[in-house]
């Protein structure tokens, strides 16, 4: 009956907030001859993007989030509205610091002052699910990352109010709103996950391995002691966010610029390694942070990326990472063949999808796209407004990219926003083109020098190891029997010989590199046998050797 109560209310509150908005619509401009009424209601002449940002603020918690969510996502709301939305993603109010405690206390027995050597009440950072304290332990600095106590409820009714609003829609078939059915259904199940912090949690540490060995990543470490369903205990990254970076220019606040010139602040040094980190966890390894807006990335001394905030991750097969990298590669050089071929084998198609359509379309923007400069296709547009036009064609012709697939996607999108707002003038296009080549030809060269592939290699030799005695033994049985009558080599014959010598020898040689550069980088060396490496090594030499003997001898 609680939870029934609480529900009316919320939907009381929301139908208020939304009621008091149209009306102001309606009456746009002629709220100025009624103070009074204009004291008590928004704006009526505040523009679109504005007016949407500030119903969602006023609605607050969830669609707070939902409004963050859709600053993202510039292929379903303008590019005006997605920057007014940015608003939302750190101007949240906090919640008292007792309802802080008493989400310590539920779930740990015990006060934050209790557990830790200091905790600050205030907050650094506000957002719609928790809130971010500093504390102390043990000398380290910790974030900790705690979720509001009412979150979980009010958020339970604002998810059942958009799914009755989702099954509303398609039932009444109210076409205007249809563009709202998909960022509704994909917030629903994002939120789900962002409410277990534990979640986020095993996505930030695998992330964090993963960026060991990345000098220009840094992924904080996780403290699992502490870390419970709504509380998350990380690593403190000292520095600024990138939004502080762009409030700061432009506000032209002179004590930060120089703060960040001073830790070597290069933004397109900072732009690359911004893509180099992306792609290389996308490609890599297959999981990378898909919120890349400018208040979850921080910068570090020296141009290296912090990253906060990992409650929408994406996780990619190795199956779609090397059709992705097709399709950035084909999108940089032009190959439209190329971009459909690889954008369908990571798409979901059925009797209704329009593949044929798909490509007339390509064909159709490819115009716009490109301009022939000599005998060379050169990017008219930038990335993000040629993924927009994909995913836009994509959705005409209904073929589904996977999700995570959108995820990585958007990602690219929400990181060509980025880097054009705080490094004006750098070539993505053509920076992603060297990076997607660099892994393909990395891609490659791992394949060839795999470990299965060398192992194969390995027991090919090891049969001609075994093989050849038994064969050299018989041929010399069959010359001695005369079966094999020895006649003297022509002169004519010295060159055919020593360069068929060689060719056998540079065969072996190969796959001896092969072995040898695998043996290098692994030290796999008990799974080849390293006295028949050796042997094989000896008698390649020896051949190599004879053919140049043979080859100076008839010269």
């Amino acid at each position: 009956m609680r939870s029934l109560a609480s529900n009316l209310r919320r939907l009381a509150r929301i139908s208020r907030i939304l009621a008091a908005h149209l009306v102001s619509l309606g009456l746009g401009g002629r709220l100025a001859r009624w103070p009074w009424l204009a004291r008590r209601l928004p704006p009526g002449d505040l523009p679109g993007p504005q007016r949407l940002s500030a119903l969602l603020e006023q609605l607050g918690g969830t669609f707070i989030k939902f409004g963050q969510m859709l600053s993202l996502q510039p292929d379903i709301l303008s590019l005006e509205y997605c920057a007014s939305l940015s608003n939302l993603l750190d101007r949240v109010a906090p919640c008292d610091f007792a309802a802080i405690e008493q989400v310590f206390v539920e779930d740990h027995g015990r006060s934050p002052g209790e557990m830790f050597d200091s905790f600050d009440p205030v907050p650094i950072a506000t957002a719609s699910i928790g809130q971010v304290h500093v504390a102390c332990l043990d000398g380290r600095k910790w974030a900790v990352k705690v979720q509001r106590p009412t979150v979980k409820t009010d958020f339970a009714g604002d998810i059942r109010l958009m799914a009755s609003a989702v099954r509303a829609i398609r039932f009444l078939h109210l076409k205007p709103l249809y563009w709202l059915i998909e960022p509704l259904s994909e917030f629903l199940g994002w939120t789900r996950e962002e409410l277990d912090y534990r979640k986020e949690a095993r996505y930030m540490e695998q992330l964090h391995l993963n960026a060991r060995e990345n000098s220009t990543e840094r992924v904080p470490e996780v403290f699992w002691a502490y870390t419970t369903r709504r509380i998350l205990v990380l690593e403190f990254l000292d520095g600024l966010t990138l939004l502080d970076y762009l409030r700061a220019r432009d506000a032209a606040d002179e004590i930060t610029l120089r703060r960040l010139e001073l830790g070597g602040f290069a933004p397109q040094s900072f732009a690359r390694n911004i893509i180099d980190n992306f792609l290389g966890d996308a490609f890599r390894h297959g999981m990378f942070h898909a919120d890349l807006h400018p208040a979850n990335l921080m910068v570090l001394p020296e141009n290296v990326v912090g990253y906060v905030d990992f409650g929408i991750t994406g996780v990619l097969s190795h199956y779609s990472r090397r059709h992705l990298v097709g399709l950035t590669l084909a999108y940089t050089r032009a190959d439209l063949e190329g971009m459909c071929a690889a954008f369908f084998k990571v798409s979901e198609m059925d009797r209704n999808s329009d593949p044929e359509g798909f490509r007339a379309g390509l064909d159709r923007m490819a115009d716009s796209w490109y301009e022939l400069k000599g005998r060379e296709h050169r990017l008219r547009k930038n990335f993000t407004l040629v993924m927009l036009d994909m995913l836009r064609l994509s959705r005409a012709t209904g073929i589904w990219p996977e999700r995570d697939v959108i995820k990585y996607i958007r990602s690219s999108i929400a990181i060509d926003g980025l880097i054009t707002r705080f490094a004006p003038g750098f070539e993505i296009g053509r920076y992603l083109a060297e990076v997607c080549d660099r892994y393909l030809r990395l891609e490659s060269w791992n394949m060839l020098f795999s470990y299965d592939r060398v192992v194969e290699w390995s027991a090919a030799t090891g049969d001609l190891a075994r093989d050849g005695g038994s064969r050299a033994a018989s041929l010399l049985g069959r010359i001695a029997r005369g079966e094999l009558p020895l006649r003297p080599a022509s002169a004519g014959d010295a060159p055919v010989a020593a360069a068929v010598a060689a060719a056998r020898a540079f065969n072996l040689a190969t796959v001896a590199a092969g072995a040898a550069v695998l043996m290098a980088a692994t030290g796999e060396r008990a799974a080849l046998g390293a006295n028949l490496f050796t042997a094989e090594l000896v008698v390649i030499a020896a051949a190599l050797m004879l053919s140049l003997k043979t080859l100076r001898g008839s010269g």
